[in-house]
């Protein structure tokens, strides 16, 4: 059940006091074999662009539940989705013109068939990294979906945090291969695997992946934890 929408034309008040919180989310997911995001459509003083899916805290409730509102009502998806809340943008009071916004930042990981099969893209647009960049962006969200792609990227040195756009079972190469579509560069192919193997997060399912003509053993994570620092240069 989505959160009650109540009236907010009073948010925006000269006289109010107090800035207003936003829940913003970067949701990641790669898309044939691009890192992409996804984007809503705004358009602000006959000016056409684009901003993170977000919305206006709603007060008596938590921000996870902020979270999964936002989620459900600006994308549609309500399931299958990694969270984490990533800053608190709070420094420029200029960055919505309507007010002054602390914005309370999450982001998301979500497998493509999962994203594809709930999404609602009459709300938003799946866009590449790079498109993103191109765009004309709202509200300083530019800002926080660098500092998501930072995040991301730091991550996948020292958590298993690639297994929530992984399939449950998969070849090393295409472990591999996302790891490479986010950090935007090529990787060892023999320092990789020496690398994963040495970490112990993943075992054999002793099943292979017959669906191209070089059969490849398929592996899955093991239980959730966290990881040395991977120097993987």
């Amino acid at each position: 059940m989505l959160i009650p929408q109540s009236q907010q034309f009073d948010i925006w008040s000269d006289k109010l006091t107090i800035p207003v919180l936003a829940l913003d989310i970067v949701i990641f997911t790669i898309y044939k074999w691009e890192l992409c995001i996804l984007v809503t459509k705004r358009n602000e003083d006959n000016i056409h662009g684009y901003s993170l899916p977000g919305s206006i805290v709603a007060k008596w409730y938590s921000l996870s539940e902020n979270f999964d509102e936002v989620l459900k009502r600006k994308t549609g998806i309500t399931h299958g989705v990694y969270k984490e809340q990533l800053y608190t943008f709070w420094e420029n009071s200029a960055r919505d013109p309507r007010g002054h916004v602390i914005a309370l930042a999450y982001y998301a990981l979500v497998k493509a068939e999962s994203l594809l099969s709930q999404v609602d893209f009459t709300l938003v647009d799946i866009v590449t990294v790079e498109q993103f960049m191109k765009l004309h962006i709202f509200y300083e969200h530019d800002e926080i979906f660098r500092y998501a792609l930072k995040r991301l990227k730091d991550k996948l040195w020292y958590t298993d945090i690639v297994k929530n756009i992984l399939s449950e079972e998969f070849r090393i190469s295409e472990m591999q291969k996302m790891y490479e579509i986010i950090l935007g560069r090529s990787l060892d192919k023999l320092n990789f695997q020496k690398k994963i193997f040495s970490l112990g997060i993943v075992t054999e399912t002793w099943k292979k992946d017959t669906s191209t003509n070089r059969p490849a053993k398929l592996y899955r994570f093991v239980e959730k934890k966290q990881l040395k620092f991977i120097d993987m240069l």
